[in-house]
């Protein structure tokens, strides 16, 4: 699972490409090669608000605040780098069932 790294004390890297102005919003099914992690968005690529929408999107899945999670890298891209912060220790599997389920 490429689309995961570990940047240091409670802090992943999450490689995402998404799909704006899709009928459903999600996350789609992956293989343990994968590079990143596929998500489709509702929103239009208009005025910043499918970044938003993949943020509350992500947010959601692993019960975390939106000041957590920062789009570093890909902000006007389809490819996107989130950093992500926990407050405790999560394990990398704990957050991949996270984020699938």
């Amino acid at each position: 699972m490429d689309f995961l790294e570990i940047k240091g004390n409670n802090t992943y890297l999450l490689r995402v490409k998404v799909k704006t102005n899709s009928i459903k919003q999600g996350i789609l099914p992956y293989s343990d090669t994968d590079s990143w992690l596929s998500i489709t968005l509702k929103s239009k690529p208009v005025k910043n608000k499918a970044n938003k929408e993949l943020i509350n999107l992500i947010k959601k899945k692993i019960n975390i605040a939106s000041d957590q999670i920062h789009i570093i890298s890909g902000m006007k891209k389809t490819s996107k780098t989130l950093e992500i912060k926990f407050n405790n220790n999560i394990g990398k599997s704990d957050l991949i069932k996270k984020l699938i389920d």
